[in-house]
């Protein structure tokens, strides 16, 4: 599965929130601007103050481990939470105020570690820059890695609807691994290596999902096993 980040920014109406979980670096509005040029209105949260925000962007801080989203209920067209969910003690929790803040009939794009990273031994070089291979590389995971199926499930649970839920990986850099991977471990690079193994073996999930058109605020959690 391709990220479909590029695709939403596109379909967007004019003038749509988009909401940035784990801002920093700001790279949702960098990627907005460079399709949607002043069309977008921004808004992020972090654990981190920042002083140097983009401009026309909202920033609020907060500890999603135990505060919720410090936005209003239905504020937002498209929300984007790349490896965050991971990092949190509540997971599910975190998934409905995900919700709650999204529009009825509005995106919710999620990105976290696959059970596959479990996989994989720990980063041989470069440990200083931080650069992951195993799941257990960062010591700041506090959740389980997430399946394709996992998030298709929770997405049900919540009574959304998943419009893509898969492995991110990349054609060209199966077709290429050999080559990358011997380069990346003959130079010592970690962010080469790191990308390609990534890329190779679908070491994170990503979904792509729609809050219901008829439902306002957080949707109800619901679990249910459906019938067999």
């Amino acid at each position: 599965m391709k990220r479909p980040l590029e695709t939403c920014y596109k379909e967007l109406p004019s003038n749509a929130n988009v909401l940035d979980i784990g801002c920093l670096g700001f790279y949702q509005r960098s990627l907005g601007e460079k399709i949607r040029p002043r069309e977008l209105n921004y808004f992020g949260v972090d654990y981190c103050e920042t002083a140097d925000l983009p401009p026309n962007f909202v920033f609020k801080k907060a500890d999603l481990n135990q505060d919720p989203l410090p936005f209003d209920d239905d504020l937002f067209d498209f929300v984007i939470a790349t490896h965050i969910i991971e990092h949190l003690r509540d997971p599910i929790s975190f998934f409905g105020e995900c919700l709650r803040v999204c529009k009825p009939g509005g995106l919710l794009y999620l990105e976290a570690p696959s059970e596959r990273s479990l996989l994989l031994p720990q980063m041989p070089f470069q440990h200083d820059r931080f650069f992951s291979l195993s799941f257990f590389d960062d010591p700041t995971h506090l959740s389980r890695p997430w399946s394709p199926q996992s998030l298709y499930r929770l997405t049900k649970l919540y009574s959304c609807e998943p419009i893509k839920c898969d492995y991110l990986y990349s054609i060209k850099h199966r077709i290429c691994f050999p080559l990358l991977l011997l380069y990346s471990l003959i130079t010592r690079n970690g962010g080469m290596l790191q990308n390609t193994v990534w890329q190779t073996v679908g070491w994170a999930a990503g979904l792509l999902a729609r809050k219901p058109v008829n439902i306002s605020g957080k949707p109800k959690f619901n679990y249910y096993i459906p019938e067999r």
